[in-house]
């Protein structure tokens, strides 16, 4: 389970003198997924806690519930460092959402905690097997999501474009994104080759290049030349001495 952490704006007050629920500590730490944070707080004679994915709990970084720690973590981390520690109190306390207000001798700090939703093991297995198809590894997903993403968004505003400019007011675009929307990107592909090839009827394209224009008496005078060869093996201005062309 998945859980957004905000950091409440410096300018909402927060009370440094409420009675506490329990003491917390921030500790820096580097396992097999990198460096991170662990937020514990004490709750019924252990720490309870989520294991932030960043060095800080500014940004809006992402966490995920950790397991039950014995309470002498508060006091001997082993090979975690120390960030923050000091008492705790429950300002929410919900299913979906807590908000914790967490004060140490600097001061005090809001801090609210949203869950998130993770993805259903059926989306999951799904991405798999599309990574697996690209021969792509799973840190690449993200990546191949938002490609994929901008490539539908660009075939369909393309579509849209040339459909406005084919059929004009008859174009119903509303219409259009709907039907396109649940369509795989190689099912758009194929609609907006049907308008392609229709507005490349409407407006041929112009050759990407066009003959050599030459003048007159050049034109005359190297065809002349290119005859001369082909009919005496000589160039028509090399010496009457001299059977071949120079070369």
């Amino acid at each position: 389970m998945f859980w957004k952490i905000i950091c409440e704006d410096a300018g909402t007050p927060v009370s440094n003198n409420a009675p506490a629920d329990g003491r917390f500590v921030v500790h820096r730490h580097i396992d097999a997924d990198g460096p991170h944070l662990d937020l514990r707080v004490e709750m019924d004679n252990c720490l309870m806690g989520w294991r932030v994915d960043g060095l800080t709990l500014e940004g809006g970084p992402w966490a995920t519930e950790k397991r039950p720690h014995p309470l002498h973590w508060l006091e001997q981390p082993g090979d975690a460092i120390r960030e923050e520690s000091g008492v705790y109190t429950w300002e929410k306390r919900e299913a979906d959402e807590v908000v914790l207000v967490l004060r140490d001798p600097r001061g005090a700090k809001r801090v609210r905690l949203q869950r998130e939703v993770g993805l259903p093991p059926s989306a999951l297995r799904t991405i798999r097997a599309a990574l697996s198809g690209a021969n792509a590894a799973p840190a690449d997903a993200a990546r191949l999501i938002a490609d994929g993403a901008t490539a539908r968004r660009r075939a369909i505003e393309r579509f849209c474009g040339l459909g406005r400019e084919l059929d004009g007011s008859a174009f119903d675009e509303t219409l259009w994104r709907k039907t396109l929307a649940p369509l795989t990107l190689d099912e758009i592909h194929a609609q907006l080759r049907a308008y392609e090839v229709r507005f490349d009827k409407a407006h041929p394209p112009q050759p990407v290049s066009q003959p050599e224009s030459l003048p007159a008496w050049e034109r005359d005078s190297r065809t002349g030349a290119a005859m001369a060869i082909l009919r005496e093996g000589e160039c028509p201005h090399s010496p009457p001495s001299t059977n071949n062309c120079n070369r």
